[in-house]
């Protein structure tokens, strides 16, 4: 990180620390100019997520919806820090028990996003049992989100006690183009974050949120999975400020399909104070998923609602298999008795006139321990 690259009056401090310069960010809030397109930009991204939310208003069993979109949030947060990119249906298959992965790296991967899928419900149902957002439960679920996978060893759920950088595999912290705030800093610097968090703020909810993002990656506060634990960030605040009734959108695709954008937008905050920029392209991603979310969502209760006029009379049994497979488009016949409660045969009946229906498509031509994908489903919520 070199010094010359930060404008003399950027938002933080820049200090060398065992021969190693840092940075570390002011505390929020930086002092805004609310332009005429960032209130209108605000104003779009609400109205989005409004709609969104508005979902589970009519929504008789919301996990159908959640569990697709949970994933695909999943899949995508880590793909912007993977060399291998993990979409749903290796997520599901892996949970139908498949060994998903070719390599040793892909199913690193696909375990850590897994681990995502883990800590994002979690966060919610400790948000929904009255916790705050705090230190206690940050480090809770960094725990879940290391655990097993590659940085296990680098103490989950504990604050980092080295510098690290950022920047390409491989390099050296004097070669990284950034290295976030020294590690005796950290503790103070997130406690700085967390009471800011908890504080009504001057500006509009989702423009906070866009500060508290940026601000918890120029800490970093963890050895590794900070990327991943900050868009987690997201979702939990805006379920704790009451934008969103639960985990519906996924605005990881957004910055996933503009990793470098994502990036230099972030460095450019601590470079130049580039704030306007950085708020104005996380509204526009707030907005463009939220939109996307919706339509998601929207197809999937259609394709429910024509699957159960399809099955109109059959009985509670395929009723609840069409939720399950929703929700669960690739799976085992075991998975779905558990899932459903019913009768192995009753359950087992229904999957395989589903299967001669072309609902559903068996996928290891076996006799025995067979698997089903949904393909009308994932066509939906599968985007590569």
């Amino acid at each position: 990180m070199r010094p010359e690259d930060f404008v003399e009056h950027s938002p933080g401090e820049i200090e060398m620390v065992d021969g190693i310069f840092t940075y570390s960010p002011d505390p929020l809030p930086p002092d805004l100019d609310p332009s005429h397109d960032l209130v209108t930009q605000n104003g779009e991204a609400m109205y989005a997520l409004g709609q969104l939310s508005d979902l589970e208003t009519w929504l008789d069993s919301p996990e159908v919806i959640l569990s697709p979109l949970v994933h695909r949030e999943a899949a995508d947060s880590s793909s912007i820090e993977t060399i291998s990119r993990v979409t749903l249906s290796d997520l599901y298959r892996r949970e139908a028990g498949e060994d998903v992965g070719t390599t040793d790296t892909e199913r690193a991967d696909i375990a850590e996003a897994a681990n995502y899928i883990d800590a994002t419900r979690l966060g919610i149902e400790l948000l929904e049992a009255g916790e705050e957002i705090d230190r206690s439960l940050l480090q809770q679920l960094h725990e879940v989100l290391m655990s097993g996978v590659r940085g296990a060893e680098k103490h989950p759920g504990e604050f980092r006690d080295e510098l690290v950088g950022i920047g390409e595999p491989g390099q050296s912290l004097d070669e990284a183009r950034f290295v976030p705030t020294p590690p005796a800093s950290v503790p103070y610097a997130l406690r700085s974050l967390l009471q800011y968090l908890r504080t009504e703020s001057k500006y509009a909810p989702l423009i906070e949120i866009a500060l508290v993002h940026y601000q918890f990656e120029a800490i970093h506060p963890f050895h590794d999975g900070n990327g991943r634990m900050g868009r987690l960030l997201i979702m939990l605040a805006l379920y704790r400020r009451d934008i969103l009734p639960g985990p519906y959108l996924y605005p990881s695709a957004y910055f996933n399909e503009r990793r470098e954008t994502y990036l230099d937008r972030l460095l450019a905050v601590s470079q130049e104070g580039a704030w306007t920029e950085w708020v104005e392209f996380f509204l526009e991603g707030i907005a463009t998923q939220s939109r996307e979310a919706y339509t998601v969502a929207r197809e999937l209760l259609a394709l429910r609602e024509r699957y159960r006029e399809q099955y109109a009379g059959a009985g509670a049994v395929v009723t609840e298999l069409i939720d399950f497979i929703i929700r669960q488009p690739y799976f085992t016949e075991p998975q779905a008795v558990e899932a459903t409660g019913r009768s192995q045969p009753a359950v087992n009946k229904w999957v395989r006139q589903l299967w001669d229906d072309g609902v559903l498509r068996e996928t290891t031509g076996q006799q025995r321990n067979r698997r089903y994908e949904a393909t009308d489903v994932l066509d939906i919520v599968e985007p590569y």
